[in-house]
């Protein structure tokens, strides 16, 4: 059995990589008008993952939830930037060898809340395994 990663790890990570003022894990506070949320995702492996077969590597399925500004365009830039810098991505998380499966073909747009701040939604899987540095 693989262990599982955490996501305040994963979190702690895409802060490095990822410029954003405000992170959260589970739950965002609706007042941040630039916000991440990243949650770890209860969607079925075995419909989305080509990796599933793969016995060596555990697989978290993750979305990330962003909030950014009034302004479509900003936001819209901010979600394409950060799936196209994590799609297909390899790193190191620790001692964890990480891979990033995006899924669709893009970040989904979530419309605007009621404070009419953008949101948007990258999903993903996280692939890791211990090793291999």
């Amino acid at each position: 059995m693989i262990k599982r990663i955490k996501t305040a790890q994963i979190k702690d990570y895409l802060k490095t990589i990822i410029e954003c003022p405000k992170w959260f894990i589970g739950k965002m506070d609706e007042n941040q008008e630039q916000a991440i949320a990243i949650y770890a995702n209860k969607r079925q492996l075995e419909d989305n993952s080509k990796f599933r077969q793969l016995r060596t590597y555990g697989i978290l399925p993750i979305t990330l939830l962003l909030r950014w500004t009034k302004y479509y365009n900003m936001a819209e830039e901010k979600a394409n930037q950060i799936y196209e810098l994590l799609d297909c991505n390899s790193f190191f998380i620790g001692e964890y060898n990480c891979s990033i499966e995006c899924l669709y073909n893009g970040p989904i747009d979530l419309g605007t809340d009621e404070n009419n701040v953008y949101k948007f939604s990258v999903e993903l899987n996280l692939l890791y395994r211990k090793g291999g540095k």
